[in-house]
């Protein structure tokens, strides 16, 4: 399998960005999952919000590294489709990508103004480079929570229902192109 895509095809980077940023993203929901469901301040409770800021951090760093990888490829030839299907795709794509990034950098932002660490699996904590302003760091938090986050799930299960449509509606093959 080749690594760089193609006019007919999604290389293989291309393909592994794809399914790790997925494994990714439901780590870190499962993480937060698991910090809310723990009792608060105790270790479990910190051990997951530690594990959710740290994995958050990583699909930020990896989701730049696949645009990165993304800008310096060409990208395949879109399945014949109606142009507002074609807008429509576009569109959720650079939605998902927007959301993928919002989503680590407020929660950054707002453990800066909380005054909260952010550590990279413990082998490192980022610096605090922010004043701490916790009436900010909440407002950031609402962003996070309740503006980004329904955003995600909402174009996350658009994405879905559109590449089910293309398997089981179309018959188009379009999954088979982002297939290891």
């Amino acid at each position: 399998m080749d690594m760089r895509n193609s006019t007919k095809a999604w290389g293989g980077l291309a393909k592994a960005f794809h399914w790790l940023s997925v494994l990714l993203l439901i780590a870190v929901w499962v993480a937060v999952t698991l910090h809310e469901e723990a009792a608060k301040d105790s270790v479990e409770y910190v051990k997951y919000i530690m594990l959710h800021k740290a994995l958050g951090v990583s699909l930020g760093a990896f989701v730049v590294a696949r645009l990165i990888w993304r800008s310096s490829n060409v990208t395949p030839t879109p399945l014949a489709a109606p142009a507002w299907q074609q807008k429509a795709a576009s569109l959720v794509h650079a939605g998902l990508y927007l959301a993928l990034l919002a989503m680590p950098i407020t929660g950054m932002v707002m453990s800066q103004l909380a005054g909260k660490p952010v550590s990279w699996f413990g082998f490192f904590e980022f610096p605090q480079v922010l004043d701490v302003n916790k009436e900010l760091a909440g407002e950031i938090k609402d962003l996070h929570e309740d503006v980004f986050w329904p955003l995600l799930l909402l174009l996350t299960l658009g994405h879905i229902a559109a590449a089910m449509f293309h398997q089981f509606v179309l018959k188009d093959k379009l999954i088979k192109r982002m297939m290891p």
